[in-house]
């Protein structure tokens, strides 16, 4: 019977040496690739080279985590100051009286980011002109509104006034 596997036996051992060389060349490669970075790594005395570069990359890791410590607290201090910064400002601009053409009136609202802020009216007429100013708190008026200081503090809010929609909506047609 061991006779009869005799030929197969010489076959096994001959892909058996052949799996081997294989497996023994890419060991090898492997072994290149691995010699290449160590020696990277290794350059200068008894390794002296990677102690450099390690302490080196941990000295600017360190340098940058402290920047980042700096700009995570001043961007804080920019956060809290920008609320009480003007950032939304409404304009109206229009005739005050039937007989004086260019729009030479206007409204303007002026408004923090909490909407806190001033409305300002400068009504404007032939002998004379007249500036006002209305306290807005938290996007509401304190005293009554005329319509064009209204739509100045819609705007400034980002709302659309009803003429606004009306004139967007015909323009869409």
């Amino acid at each position: 019977m061991l006779e009869s596997l005799q030929p197969y036996i010489g076959l096994l051992g001959f892909v058996l040496t052949i799996a081997l060389l294989l497996y023994c060349i890419i060991l090898h490669i492997n072994l290149n690739r691995l010699t290449k970075k160590y020696h990277f790594f290794m350059q200068g005395e008894d390794g002296a080279s990677i102690e450099r570069k390690l302490s080196v990359e941990v000295a600017e890791i360190r340098d940058t985590a402290k920047n980042l410590q700096d700009v995570v607290s001043e961007q804080a201090h920019i956060r809290s100051v920008q609320g009480s910064t003007l950032q939304k400002i409404g304009f109206k601009k229009y005739n005050a009286f039937e007989n004086i053409g260019n729009d030479l009136s206007f409204s303007l609202t002026l408004l923090d980011g909490n909407n806190n802020g001033v409305c300002i009216s400068s009504i404007y007429g032939r002998s004379e002109s007249r500036i006002f100013s209305k306290p807005i708190v938290k996007g509401k008026s304190l005293v009554n509104l005329s319509q064009e200081e209204l739509e100045s503090l819609n705007e400034a809010l980002g709302e659309r006034t009803n003429e606004e929609t009306l004139s967007s909506s015909v323009a869409v047609k």
